[in-house]
């Protein structure tokens, strides 16, 4: 089982080791893709999270008893097909391949299972026509 989510810290949370205590107290894999920790301020981190599904269960519950929200992240990355140019600009920026160029029409395409959700696409984008979800 693989999820990404984003743990949620309040001014209250942000000091706490909670990612180490996490691979501590489960068998949990996990890859942070961004953080953004400030002292005693409201922070995030994503992450990735491979393991079982129960394994991924006493993370919840660990994570939930240390009052750090969790939210999922079914669908990572929004992209308005309308406006896109098929530039290519995303691809280039893309780390793990998911937007990338397809047949002879040249057309961007994404795919979502290979997006981690690191915004380097939205960065790059010149249309603006990529966004986050978990930023919205």
């Amino acid at each position: 089982m693989e999820k990404t989510v984003i743990l949620r810290f309040t001014k209250k949370t942000w000091n706490t080791p909670i990612v180490y205590e996490l691979s501590k107290r489960t068998n949990l894999v996990f890859n942070i893709l961004e953080a953004k920790v400030l002292p005693r301020q409201d922070s995030y981190a994503i992450i990735n999270l491979e393991g079982s599904e129960e394994d991924y269960q006493k993370g919840m519950e660990y994570l939930e008893s240390c009052n750090i929200l969790v939210e999922e992240v079914p669908e990572k990355v929004l992209r308005d097909e309308d406006s896109c140019v098929h530039c290519g600009a995303c691809t280039a920026v893309c780390p793990t391949g998911a937007l990338h160029v397809e047949g002879e029409e040249r057309k961007i395409e994404l795919d979502r299972e290979k997006c981690v959700a690191c915004g380097n696409c939205v960065t790059a984008c010149p249309v603006q026509c990529i966004d986050l979800f978990i930023f919205s």
